[in-house]
């Protein structure tokens, strides 16, 4: 039950990066969620770059150009005042988990393909407080919308088979630790 373990293992490293995160904060500003948003796109760019390249991801079935994250992270940084000029300066992140083989990207996207799960109720939030929709800055948060429950259940399907039929269970619980501990870093850095 990889599902189970996985989700044994990284709960201390979800719990500290979520108590950090001040998304639900009622006095959250849109000047705040902006340079948010710029770290989120700094390290997620470079990672889904990484994930892209990796020569067997098309046979896993489970095409990741369809969940890609950074265009909705730059459709939300120009709707709140970037230009694409500007997103070519951003800071990108260099410290990130290594993803090089089949049980280092399941770890990595079971970290990432989670994160859509919490959206709909940051969503709302964004816009009860800030007054931001998926089209005017709230997208990357918005995930797949209405579909997020049904294609988290899908990707978990997948993982599953793909991690009986592959193994190296401990890679793939090692990456997803390891993919929570450098966003933690790169989103907070300590000074």
């Amino acid at each position: 039950m990889i599902l189970k373990r996985l989700k044994q293992a990284t709960s201390e490293c979800h719990a500290a990066l979520e108590c950090q995160l001040p998304l639900l904060d009622p006095y959250l500003s849109r000047g705040n969620y902006r340079q948010l948003l710029v770290r989120f796109f700094g390290y997620y760019a470079p990672l889904e770059t990484q994930l892209l390249a990796l020569p067997w991801r098309d046979e896993i079935g489970f095409d990741y150009i369809d969940h890609y994250k950074t265009p909705c992270l730059k459709q939300d940084l120009i709707a709140l005042g970037e230009t694409h000029a500007s997103l070519a300066r951003l800071p990108r992140c260099q410290d990130l988990p290594e993803v090089v083989t089949l049980q280092n990207m399941l770890g990595c996207l079971y970290v990432i393909e989670g994160a859509t799960l919490g959206g709909q109720i940051i969503t709302r939030h964004l816009l009860a407080n800030i007054g931001l929709t998926p089209e005017s800055g709230a997208s990357f948060f918005n995930g797949y919308g209405d579909q997020t429950g049904a294609y988290w259940q899908t990707f978990c399907t997948m993982l599953s088979d793909l991690a009986e039929r592959a193994g190296g269970d401990e890679e793939i619980i090692a990456t997803a630790i390891r993919t929570f501990e450098t966003l933690e870093q790169w989103l907070f850095p300590k000074i």
